[in-house]
C-alpha cells in the first residue's frame, strides 16, 4: 500500500510542475462556447474531472467484490455443520 501512495504523490507533485510551466492563457471551444481562461484552471479543471471519473469507474469494480464476499460469508453461515460420514449398520447389510 505505502508504494501506491508514494506513486500518487509522485504524480501530483508532477502536475504541480506541469501546472506552473503553463501559466499562459488559451482560448477553448466546445460545441458553441467558447471561453479564454488560463491553463492552470483548464489543467485543474481536466484533473480534477480525471479524478472524479476515476472515483466513478472504481466503485463498481469494488462493490461486485464487496457483494461477493458477502454472498460467499452468508453462505457460510446458513449452511449445517458438516457431520462426519454415515457409516452402514450391521442391520443395513
Amino acid at each position: 500500500m505505502r508504494y501506491r501512495l508514494t506513486i500518487v504523490l509522485l504524480l501530483v507533485v508532477l502536475f504541480i510542475v506541469l501546472i506552473a510551466q503553463n501559466a499562459g492563457d488559451d482560448s477553448i471551444t466546445f460545441l458553441f462556447w467558447t471561453a479564454t481562461m488560463s491553463r492552470i484552471v483548464l489543467l485543474a479543471i481536466a484533473f480534477l474531472v480525471g479524478i472524479v471519473v476515476g472515483f466513478l469507474l472504481g466503485r463498481p469494480w469494488r462493490r461486485r467484490k464487496s457483494e461477493t464476499a458477502l454472498k460467499v460469508r452468508r453462505t457460510h453461515e446458513t449452511e449445517p455443520a458438516s457431520r462426519p460420514p454415515v457409516r452402514p449398520t450391521d442391520s443395513a447389510r
